[in-house]
């Protein structure tokens, strides 16, 4: 859809949402999450803290948020860079892209250490149509990609991969997928202190290590 064929409410919730984050995940590129005050992002965003609850119950909501805007992203590049029932090559290519788009480095951290304070499992965050629209304003069709954990993705990969024969039928997808998700956190903590080589550059070198192990012949 175009912006003009959302209504004057869908278009002023969407971009005042997207402005609130946007206001806080800038102060996280050099400040701590604790230390980033819901009133400096109202004023900020000249928004009053009432309506900042009607968008968001908490702090932790907003990292949430641009995780679930985050993935949308890069699930859309992942679609329209691999073809159709490659997934090992879909796996890899949404790693790339994390590597890309988390170039933060307080970023990264503070989001990390943001959700492992979570007592519990996040709830799956409502994206309307119309926030992807204005989070994305070039990314064509994005309205159509669903918003999805990570982990949830990565699962559906590795089954459809074990179905076409990109993976042996005696993989233990539960196994690999843990793999994943520690490689895709891991591979962030263990870079902070090296810039020898890039996060892709060890995001792919882990995953031929783990695709070898599986038995994955050479493409």
């Amino acid at each position: 859809m175009v912006a003009e064929e959302y209504s004057l409410r869908e278009r002023k919730h969407a971009k005042t949402k997207i402005a609130i984050m946007d206001a806080f995940i800038k102060r996280l590129e050099k400040t701590r999450f604790d230390d980033i005050s819901i009133r400096e992002i109202c004023k900020s965003v000249e928004v009053s803290e009432g309506t900042f609850f009607n968008y968001f119950a908490e702090k932790i909501d907003i990292i949430d948020y641009y995780s679930s805007l985050l993935f949308l992203k890069i699930f859309w590049k992942t679609q329209n860079e691999v073809p159709a029932g490659k997934y090992l090559t879909a796996i890899e290519s949404v790693f790339k892209n994390v590597a890309t788009e988390l170039n933060n480095i307080n970023i990264i951290y503070q989001i990390i250490s943001a959700i492992i304070m979570q007592r519990e499992r996040p709830k799956a965050t409502l994206i309307s149509d119309s926030e992807k629209h204005f989070a994305f304003p070039d990314y064509k069709e994005i309205e159509d990609i669903p918003v999805v954990f990570i982990d949830a993705f990565l699962e559906k990969c590795l089954k459809e991969a074990v179905k076409n024969g990109e993976l042996p039928k005696k993989t233990n997808v539960d196994d690999v997928l843990v793999s994943l998700l520690t490689i895709l956190g891991g591979t962030l903590l263990a870079t902070k202190f090296t810039n020898i080589k890039s996060q892709a550059y060890h995001y792919m070198r882990q995953l031929n290590l783990l695709w070898k192990g599986l038995g994955v012949k050479a493409q």
